[in-house]
């Protein structure tokens, strides 16, 4: 995987300041062209919570709490999904003279860095199929190719992405990750698995119990729910 840190560092970053009880204080331009300059403006003076949608807020609290337990010596970093973007987020605990002095939030859109351009043909509404996904890797972001993803099981409101030999946390849902992926290669068999059918190996079919066999060290069985068992089958063509 590529050094993300160096990649991200070249790129604009968006600085939010916000006070302790998490209401914007002040933006940059960068941050404007993130997230929307009108809509931040208007975020001004409220909790910047508001900026996201409430699935998402339980994340952005996750991020102060960590921020917070941290201390001013370090940040923590997390991604969400906003419309047609993949942004990462940083959070820094501020001090003042007082030991607390809020919060100072960094965003930067890394969706050129993910996502192949959207076909002209595609409904406005369609995300960009992602070339990388972003990961967690020894607790920072890293880029990994989407040709590498084995199969990718939900963990919640996050995902573990499974390769060949490792697996990585990614804190994108399966409600963002799957619109985002090659539907000629990328199938959910399972509520809790999505597999790369070009990584199958074979199946395995006991009874009620369908499995698709996909490739690793040691190979991995990911289960079928009988509902999608008909059109595994179809697909693999067996």
């Amino acid at each position: 995987m590529p050094d993300f840190q160096y990649i991200l560092n070249r790129l604009p970053i968006g600085l939010i300041m916000l006070d302790k009880e998490y209401r914007v204080i002040s933006f940059n331009d960068a941050a404007g062209s993130v997230l929307g300059t009108d809509n931040m403006a208007e975020t001004v003076g409220k909790r910047v919570h508001s900026l996201h949608p409430g699935a998402a807020r339980d994340k952005i609290q996750w991020l102060f709490d960590q921020a917070a337990e941290k201390g001013s010596s370090g940040f923590v970093s997390m991604l969400i999904n906003v419309p047609d973007m993949i942004v990462q987020l940083r959070m820094i605990k501020m001090r003042d003279g007082h030991g607390s002095g809020g919060y100072c939030l960094l965003c930067y859109d890394i969706t050129e860095l993910t996502s192949h351009p959207k076909a002209q043909t595609a409904q406005p509404e369609t995300p960009r199929n992602l070339f990388k996904i972003p990961v967690s890797r020894s607790g920072r972001i890293a880029l990994l190719d989407v040709d590498d993803v084995v199969f990718i099981q939900a963990e919640g409101h996050y995902t573990r992405i499974h390769t060949y030999e490792e697996d990585f946390f990614c804190n994108l849902s399966f409600s963002q990750l799957e619109p985002r992926l090659s539907e000629t290669s990328f199938f959910r068999v399972h509520r809790s698995f999505i597999v790369n059918f070009q990584r199958a190996s074979g199946v395995n079919n006991n009874g009620d119990h369908f499995v698709v066999l996909m490739d690793g060290d040691p190979e991995r069985e990911v289960p079928v729910s009988r509902s999608n068992i008909s059109q595994v089958k179809e697909l693999l063509g067996v």
